[in-house]
């Protein structure tokens, strides 16, 4: 072999590495922490401006590269409108595919007060959304309390994390302003609240409990709340939600009414809450509500 075709062979591998690090490079995925980005395609929107657009949240490293490859790969005309889920560790070629595919069909989950957490994660499992576990298996605290009642629209298959980030972030927009304007121990209250929002359907019934809750802590009293057994036996709070409490059942957490009262009953009738002073009260009431 001559040593001028030596060269030329040399040179040209060495050109076809450079164009498999360059393209290898725009090819790949964006990386860093992995986080879940929201995309809306309108309709009528040209190729070129998604390829900027999809630069801009931080999808793709080179909008050059996009348009070659799509153009390329013929899917530059294929492109669907709609709004995208993408992940920032998803490859330029992966994310063409999915938008010549098309938007996933998101699905509407309704978050109900007082639905406990093993209520909401079967919702979500039924519903093709995350695997059993994904709720109630994440590491830390219990999520219990702090999945906020609301219709929440999610994607099937999703990643546990993404749904729980969703539910985490509606509540601290939910709860914001009564967080920050509360003096005390918001997760003390969130116990509090999930209690009320189990035991007392009416608003102006709830603050009364509220205060009562609290008298009775302050007592020493066991709370004795049916809603939750273990305060039958067991002085305090329990340790965590017992479900997910609404913001008026928050509000009433975090602003009791004080009262002369210490027991209260609910009328199965007409489901109202029936204060007692006494003891003796109490049990005059229970026998004319419940019969004993």
């Amino acid at each position: 072999m001559s040593r001028e075709k030596l060269i030329y062979i040399s040179i040209s591998v060495f050109f076809v590495l450079i164009v498999w690090a360059v393209v290898s490079y725009f090819f790949a995925p964006v990386g860093g922490s992995v986080r879940a980005v929201g995309f809306n395609i309108e309709q009528g929107v040209g190729f070129r401006e998604i390829a900027h657009n999809l630069k801009g949240a931080g999808l793709i490293k080179s909008p050059a590269t996009f348009l070659i490859y799509g153009f390329m790969s013929g899917s530059a005309h294929k492109l669907k409108a709609g709004n995208y889920t993408f992940s920032n560790d998803m490859s330029l070629p992966e994310i063409i595919s999915a938008l010549v595919q098309g938007p996933e069909e998101d699905i509407a989950i309704t978050v109900k007060e007082g639905e406990t957490l093993a209520e909401i994660e079967k919702k979500l499992v039924q519903a093709g959304i995350i695997k059993p576990g994904g709720l109630s298996k994440f590491p830390g605290k219990s999520l219990e309390g702090f999945l906020f009642p609301d219709t929440y629209r999610f994607f099937p298959n999703s990643p546990a994390n993404d749904v729980i980030r969703k539910f985490l972030a509606n509540f601290q927009a939910k709860t914001k302003a009564l967080s920050e304007t509360y003096s005390g121990d918001f997760y003390k209250a969130l116990i509090v609240a999930s209690l009320i929002e189990k035991e007392v359907p009416f608003s102006e019934d709830r603050h009364l409990v509220s205060g009562i809750i609290y008298k009775r802590l302050a007592i020493g009293m066991p709370l004795q709340i049916d809603a939750a057994p273990d305060t039958y036996n067991n002085y305090g709070l329990p340790k965590k939600p017992i479900a997910n409490p609404g913001l008026d059942a928050l509000r009433a957490a975090i602003y009791p009414k004080s009262s002369d009262y210490l027991y209260y009953l609910s009328d199965p009738l007409t489901k109202r809450t029936i204060f007692s002073k006494t003891f003796e009260e109490h049990k005059e009431n229970k026998l004319k509500y419940l019969g004993g």
